[in-house]
């Protein structure tokens, strides 16, 4: 039997009039979303994405923590992913890749100690994700790992993408979005971010990341890019001296290099000093221009770079530079001869010298008048770039030959009016190691030793902070109070626990 319908009309408009007659409730805001907290998370803040793979280089907002990471740009050769792989719809120019020297790590410090209250009362939650892939069958592969640390630095939880595999890609080159979430630990102030690049076979590790990105359901600041901290002292001149081709074990404790070795134990050794890439003369530009321009090749003669160098930041900072090279016949010798290479100083590759005679006698000299120079403060330059010929400087002719002409050449500086009475910083330094090859088991670990006067300098001190010939420049940079050439010495950490 069909139950008859109840209407309770006055019951319902009694209960419509309530609701109307009731103060309007604002309807919930939805939970604060952060910005993306994680910095160049997609690479793009780079002075230059690498053509090859190979090189290494500054990677803004993250700190090398092994390895020698890189930004590569789309379309490189060899392989690597183009505009058209499947990946990011938002990609830059370049994206994040493991370098040419074995697994390789990059890691950033998230401050969120701006939601701590929130964080600590339960339910922030966070989104983890990026694109993460690899090269056709090759297993090389890469993964982001998410640490929540305390502020005491107590790991409290962790969250990790990827690695993604050769197999996860089905074997085929490109890029997957790959996504975390989760509840944020009561207690975090820091998430610490480690992107791992994992080598399986080949030169370069060809892991691969882009668009990497952190959110909060909390308000956070967004962070910015930010120069590293230093603590390098005022010079009032830098020598620069870059020996060649050998590994940091086979100087530093070597028999064969007496010289170089007291050197080292009675000032600050640089124990994890790095060159660039391989062959030479890329890392004499990165040394001098902050970046290689393109350069991939020894091709002094016939490559000319239009970019500022070391030499016009210290003009434009009002002062004083030349470069020496020992058996160099008169300036600007350009020309081959015994062991004397035009390239054992980089700044004929420059076109400003190259393109300027005058210009280029003035600051490109042969180091009988360093010699000279040295006789006085005044003539002395603010930097200095000397240099052993092709023989000395241990390329053609060994370890034993290049430390007795640093034993001979070296006096000079130490007994000359700019060291007694002034404050000079000399730094010697190696362009790459012995091994000109790529992957595992060649690191380009070269030695490098800060020596310098009027006490400034750490007695015996072994400095373990990771420095490559970017960290370098920053360095003198901030010694002669130089403004940066590119973002490579412009975000690079320079030398900070050497000095008294």
């Amino acid at each position: 039997m069909k139950r008859p319908r109840i209407v309770l009309v006055g019951t319902v408009a009694a209960i419509l009039l309530s609701v109307l007659a009731a103060p309007a409730t604002a309807a919930p805001r939805p939970a604060a979303t952060s910005a993306n907290l994680i910095v160049n998370g997609g690479g793009e803040s780079v002075a230059e994405c690498s053509p090859t793979g190979l090189d290494g280089m500054t990677v803004p907002g993250w700190a090398v923590s092994a390895g020698e990471p890189n930004v590569v740009c789309y379309g490189a050769a060899g392989g690597y992913p183009d505009a058209g792989t499947p990946g990011s719809p938002n990609r830059g120019t370049g994206f994040l890749a493991g370098g040419g020297t074995g697994n390789s790590s990059l890691t950033q410090n998230v401050i969120v100690s701006a939601a701590g209250a929130a964080i600590d009362a339960g339910g922030v939650t966070y989104n983890l994700s990026g694109w993460l892939g690899g090269y056709s069958s090759q297993n090389d592969r890469v993964g982001l790992t998410a640490t929540f640390l305390s502020g005491t630095g107590t790991a409290l939880g962790t969250s990790q993408l990827g690695p993604v595999t050769s197999a996860n890609r089905g074997n085929v080159t490109k890029f997957l979005q790959k996504t975390a979430t989760g509840t944020v630990p009561a207690g975090t102030r820091t998430v610490r971010l480690v992107l791992a690049f994992t080598w399986a076979s080949g030169g370069a590790i060809d892991g691969y990341a882009d668009d990497l990105s952190l959110t909060l359901s909390a308000a956070v600041p967004t962070p910015t890019l930010t120069v590293p901290a230093s603590s390098v002292p005022g010079y009032d001149h830098v020598f620069v001296v870059m020996m060649e081709n050998s590994n940091y074990g086979d100087i530093i404790g070597n028999s064969a290099a007496p010289y170089i070795n007291s050197l080292a134990g009675a000032n600050t050794l640089l124990t994890q000093s790095y060159g660039i890439t391989h062959p030479s003369d890329p890392n004499y530009v990165a040394l001098a221009a902050g970046g290689l321009h393109g350069l991939s090749d020894n091709s002094i003669l016939t490559t000319t770079i239009n970019a500022p160098h070391l030499g016009t930041r210290v003009e434009d900072a009002g002062k004083t530079w030349k470069s020496y090279v020992e058996n160099q016949n008169g300036n600007c010798d350009t020309t081959a001869h015994g062991h004397y290479y035009p390239d054992d100083v980089p700044f004929y590759y420059f076109k400003d010298m190259k393109t300027d005679a005058a210009r280029c006698a003035a600051h490109w000299q042969p180091l009988t008048r360093m010699v000279t120079d040295l006789n006085s403060t005044a003539t002395t330059p603010n930097f200095v770039w000397f240099a052993a010929d092709g023989c000395d400087d241990m390329e053609d002719c060994g370890t034993t030959a290049g430390d007795t002409w640093l034993k001979n050449t070296l006096p000079a500086i130490f007994n000359s009016p700019a060291w007694t009475t002034q404050r000079s910083l000399l730094i010697v330094t190696f362009d790459e190691d012995a091994v000109k090859a790529f992957g595992p088991g060649y690191p380009n670990h070269v030695p490098t030793i800060l020596v310098g006067s009027q006490n400034t300098v750490k007695a015996g001190y072994q400095s373990a902070g990771r420095v490559d010939h970017y960290g370098i420049l920053r360095t003198i940079d901030q010694a002669l109070g130089l403004a940066p050439l590119t973002n490579n010495d412009r975000y690079a950490a320079p030398v900070n626990d050497a000095w008294r």
